[in-house]
């Protein structure tokens, strides 16, 4: 076991999950580990947590710093990493046993420079059958964007590829911009179907937080860096767009029911203009047709309507 990895785990008031979350490393199959763990400015026991577990495994470093944010701990980690490979793990979930040694043995068999594998599914009808294959760029682009798999921990990186990339401060998202980035250059990336990475679904974080004007500007922003920063692949366009209709329409009509982020209706104009110019028969739904069609105060009347009736559900 030559070869070292660094697992990079930002940590902000995890304490709930976070000694799961270490275990789950530290007991990872391959040993050959430095263990980062960035506590962003924890106000409960999660300093204690990770000085107590740095006592007791010599693999294991601890930062202290204020409160930055994932990207910024994140950052600090890269920037003091000594590995051959790099690894990112969010403190409140965990990861399968085998998971690094797998991805570390797939990577180097196949003379990768990234691997990806799943997550747990929220769906008892996903078949994860455990093949592996080897996508180019394009074909990887094409899942990633079709299901969504920006998240950064879900892959396993040589040192190369990453070392002088840098998260994106105090946005959400982040992890889009650095996928994309990461894609452009590679040749190939090996995908592992199956799921090593254990997503914890019960934290309730900033993504899965109320909506708001960051979460409104940074979707247009990680949309647009997407769609100028993909190879120029017809196939590849198609599935830019049907990301384009399914995405802007989701915001569209959180808009419509939180309009005090869009009261002159400018950012719904916006996104109404590029649902237009990337509809085509194949991606049109019943709402995003709604989107096009419909006045503005149409939908936000069925967006409030719709929501004071889940809400009243048990």
């Amino acid at each position: 076991m030559t070869n070292l990895i660094s697992v990079i785990v930002p940590v902000y008031n995890a304490e709930q999950y976070l000694e799961r979350c270490i275990n789950s490393i530290a007991n990872q199959t391959y040993r050959n580990l430095e263990i980062i763990l960035i506590n962003d400015g924890s106000s409960d026991s999660s300093k204690t947590i990770c000085n107590s577990f740095a006592t007791n495994d010599t693999r294991i470093t601890v930062v202290n710093q204020q409160n930055g944010g994932s990207s910024i701990a994140r950052n600090t980690g890269l920037e003091i990493a000594k590995g051959d490979f790099i690894s990112f793990i969010d403190s409140d979930d965990y990861i399968e046993p085998i998971m690094l040694e797998k991805m570390l043995n797939l990577l180097l068999e196949n003379n990768l420079e990234v691997v990806e594998i799943e997550r747990n599914s929220a769906e008892n009808n996903v078949v994860f059958d455990d093949s592996f294959k080897i996508e180019n760029s394009i074909t990887a682009t094409k899942r990633i964007i079709n299901t969504t798999s920006f998240q950064v921990w879900k892959r396993l990186y040589k040192r190369s590829i990453v070392e002088n990339m840098r998260f994106i401060p105090n946005i959400i998202h982040q992890d889009v911009f650095f996928t994309i980035d990461v894609i452009n250059k590679v040749n190939s990336i090996g995908f592992l179907n199956s799921p090593l990475y254990q997503y914890n679904r019960e934290s309730i974080g900033i993504i899965r937080s109320n909506y708001s004007e960051m979460k409104r500007d940074i979707a247009i922003r990680a949309t647009e860096y997407i769609k100028s920063n993909i190879a120029d692949d017809i196939e590849l366009n198609k599935v830019v767009n049907n990301y384009i209709v399914g995405y802007y329409t989701d915001h569209y009509f959180l808009l419509s029911r939180n309009t005090n982020f869009d009261q002159n209706g400018n950012y719904r104009k916006k996104l109404r203009t590029s649902i237009l110019k990337s509809l085509n028969v194949s991606n049109v739904s019943l709402r995003s047709f709604m989107v096009i069609v419909l006045p503005r105060k149409v939908i936000e009347f069925i967006s409030v309507s719709y929501k004071a009736v889940k809400s009243k559900q048990p």
